[in-house]
């Protein structure tokens, strides 16, 4: 619920790890691991490190963020990552769902992974972020673009994957966790790990609540919000469980069982500029249950050879009520009022082989995914049952050419069908060509470039096809999938204190899905595809490090959407920001540590039903500051092995941001919190 969160080392911004896709088995030379890598940096396990930081940087389209910084920034939930990766915010719909944009393209453009289950709900291709633990996640890879043809359908604009924490060597830790803060929010959070011999068990839980977030003290908000500074209708409570369990053989073959379930509610606030119009809308219940399992085994002598499996089952419950007006007690829950349930069954699928060879690895992908969803949109009212199948096939190489030149490229088909479409039109089997094409050139240690091209496909959601969302939205069975091209440019460097990253981009999005106003005095939206979207951009991310008390970095980019409107590209696209900025600077010294960060959003466009044009209002440049004070102790404190207390002042300055035009973000928010970590290792 927060605009933006502390990211202590902005170093996380160029660091990057072998992505899950290639990572090879650690019973794997070392020569061969980093040859079947994304990158020529490797980071084989993640730590818990207070004071100190980890990285090495060659794409800075790619970036990592490990254990080290993860637990110095206190998050409430996946939401909270969106500062520390460059070109990425965290945008809360007026659903109520916080949604991860990556360089200004539709959130459905993003996929979120967790430990090789896809976290995307199928009906809306997209997760409300704010509702995804992170309590025991290690590290975080985001990959801006297409990094790999394996990556698979939508993922037009990026991948964000959690991985969950790990434990470097046998023993047992405990961590203890709570925030408290204004409006009555207080957290709870429990880890334990424990890894002996080939297994290894981690255990989850937490709980949090807040009555509500506060709201900038200049707020002038025309309806929907009353004169109470605790934003109307904002209220949260959640409670998690995450475990996993993994083993690993003598031969080098991995597995894992990993299971998430979450159950919450949460209110949602209503837009401030609509009236009567707006949504007044709760979740009185949001269940989700996630239970994967992966394996990853070499195969044949030599270890040549290897096999990746992964699978996935999701059942998830969704209630939405809707009610008349802001004081949210009519009507009455009876049969035949608004009140939509979603009910999501998803099996996911997916089996890779790799071939490593002396100067890189051939790989071949299959991919499945079958989800159906039952809805209902009045109080005992009838069903109706959607289902769609997701497929995708691909062949990858990445390859050494010598002279420090190395290419990854592939190709593959994708296909979507929905086999079932409630009491909608059916709709023909759709399928689309996917390429990515790659080349680096190392010139010496201090600097890297690469440039790529890729071919992606989006199909279009079942909702956005289907679904009226409780009569705000008109149903589009039509929709056409979105064909993009995307270019990428880029370079990093490193010397001495300085790590310096440069991209630039261009995105060519023909038969771009967009919500465009019906200009009928109705207020609702319709999803269309327009002609095309051209996104251009540029991103620069740096790292300095004065001594060894001190670190500074961020990141900024400037984008540049329009769509194509009589044979030229100057249409105004909705929430395409001209910048994203981010800057942090940390000070740590003694079991101190300080921090002061800023980020700022440029002006951008953003969807008004009641403007008579083309229902686009300009939102201005808005910006918030945060500040951090922590002090960690560790050793001679008996069973406690280390600890730590912060204080956090959030939107120092009470800036008003807005995430969509009448939906402002949280005013300046004080939290405080402590964690204890209780360690146990094996005698020698």
């Amino acid at each position: 619920m927060r605009p933006t969160i502390p990211a202590v080392f902005a170093v996380l911004l160029c660091a990057t790890a072998a992505p899950a896709a290639d990572e090879a088995p650690e019973s794997f030379p070392a020569e061969r691991r980093i040859a079947g890598a994304d990158t020529l940096w490797v980071i084989t396990e993640p730590v818990v490190v207070y004071g100190s930081t980890t990285s090495g940087t060659t794409d800075p389209a790619a970036s990592s963020v490990d254990a080290i910084v993860l637990g110095a920034q206190d998050l409430h939930a996946a939401a909270d990552l969106a500062p520390v990766l460059p070109a990425t915010r965290a945008v809360v719909n007026s659903r109520g769902e916080s949604v991860f944009m990556v360089r200004g393209a539709s959130e459905r453009h993003v996929r979120l992974w967790l430990d090789g289950i896809p976290l995307n709900v199928p009906w809306d291709e997209r997760v409300d972020a704010g509702l995804v633990p992170v309590d025991a996640i290690g590290s975080v890879r985001g990959v801006r673009g297409a990094g790999s043809v394996l990556e698979g359908p939508n993922a037009l604009a990026g991948t964000i994957e959690l991985r969950p924490q790990a434990m470097p060597a046998d023993g047992a830790r405990t961590r203890l966790g709570a925030q408290f803060g204004e409006s009555v929010l207080r957290e709870g959070r429990l880890l334990h790990q424990r890894r002996q011999g080939a297994w290894e068990v981690l255990a989850a839980g937490s709980w949090r609540a807040q009555d509500g977030y506060v709201v900038p003290a200049g707020l002038e908000a025309p309806v929907n919000q009353g004169p109470s500074r605790q934003r109307l209708n904002s209220d949260l409570e959640q409670a998690s469980l995450l475990l996993r369990l993994q083993r690993r053989s003598a031969a080098g073959a991995v597995w894992h069982v990993t299971f998430l379930g979450a159950d919450g509610e949460k209110g949602v606030p209503p837009e401030t500029h609509l009236g009567a119009d707006a949504r007044f809308w709760r979740y009185p219940s949001a269940r989700r249950g996630l239970l994967g399992a992966g394996l990853r085994t070499p195969l044949g002598g030599g270890h040549v050879w290897e096999l990746v499996l992964d699978a996935a089952a999701d059942v998830s419950h969704l209630e939405i009520r809707a009610f008349d007006d802001a004081t949210y007690t009519t009507p009455a829950v009876a049969p035949g009022v608004d009140y939509e349930t979603d009910d999501d069954r998803t099996g996911f699928a997916r089996a890779r082989a790799v071939r490593y060879l002396d100067r890189g690895s051939l790989a071949v992908q299959t991919s499945a995914r079958y989800a159906r969803h039952r809805e209902s949109l009045q109080h005992a009212g009838p069903e109706l049952d959607y289902a769609q199948f997701l497929g995708a096939a691909a062949v990858e190489a990445d390859l050494d050419l010598g002279r420090s030149w190395r290419t990854r490229a592939g190709g593959g088909w994708d296909l979507a069908s929905t086999p079932e479409s409630g009491d909608k039109p059916a709709r023909d089997a759709t399928g689309a060509a996917a390429a990515f094409a790659r080349l680096e050139r190392r010139l010496g240690e201090p600097l890297t470039l690469h440039a790529s091209y890729a071919r992606r496909s989006r199909f279009p959601a079942l909702r956005e096809l289907y679904s009226g969302a409780l009569g705000r939205f008109v149903p589009n069975p039509g929709l056409a999938p979105e064909v993009q091209d995307l270019w990428d440019l880029g370079a990093v460097g490193r010397r001495g204190a300085w790590e310096l990253g440069l991209t630039g981009f261009a995105s060519y999005l023909d038969g771009a899905i967009e919500r465009t106003g019906l200009g009928d005095g109705t207020n609702r939206f319709q999803r269309v595809n327009l002609d095309a979207v051209r996104t251009l951009g540029v991103e620069a991310v740096a790292t300095w490090r004065p001594s060894a008390a001190w670190e500074i970095g961020g990141h900024h980019s400037v984008i540049e959407a329009r769509r194509l409107a009589d044979g030229r590209y100057d249409g105004a696209v909705e929430d395409r920001p001209s910048y994203v900025s981010f800057l942090s600077a940390a000070w740590r010294r003694g079991g101190w540590q300080a921090t002061v960060e800023g980020m700022a959003l440029g002006p951008r466009m953003s969807a008004d039903v009641t403007d008579a044009g083309d229902g686009l209002k300009r939102l201005p440049a808005q910006g918030t500051v945060n500040l951090r004070l922590a002090r960690a102790v560790t050793g001679g404190m008996g069973p406690l092995s280390r600890g730590a207390v912060h204080l956090r002042v959030d939107n120092v300055f009470d800036a008003l941001v807005e995430s969509q035009t009448g939906l402002p973000l949280a005013g300046r928010t004080v939290v405080c919190g402590f964690e204890a970590w209780f360690e146990a290792r094996p005698a020698d």
